[in-house]
């Protein structure tokens, strides 16, 4: 990812319900890390919207996500800490 690619998917980002708003950048954060960041989430909000066919028909495919959902969850909260619940 290079910064031209990273500043879009940034421009681009939007909140979405159900999930943490990660709408200001950290300041210890690059500007490529934080994109990439913003990108996971957006992944996980994809796949979310699928979330019935995939418990029902794809368990494992669900399980990861799960698991990469906790490892996100995780890099939020060492970076936003407690901003995150306001």
């Amino acid at each position: 990812m290079n910064n031209k690619q990273a500043k879009q998917i940034i421009e681009s980002y939007q909140p979405s319900n159900g999930f943490f708003n990660l709408s200001e950048k950290p300041e210890g954060l690059s500007q490529i890390k934080y994109a990439k960041i913003l990108e996971a989430q957006n992944f996980l909000v994809r796949q979310n919207k699928n979330s019935k066919y995939l418990r029902e028909f794809e368990p494992i495919q669900w399980d990861k996500l799960r698991e990469f959902s906790a490892s996100l969850q995780q890099v939020i909260f060492c970076h936003w800490g407690d901003s995150v619940f306001v």
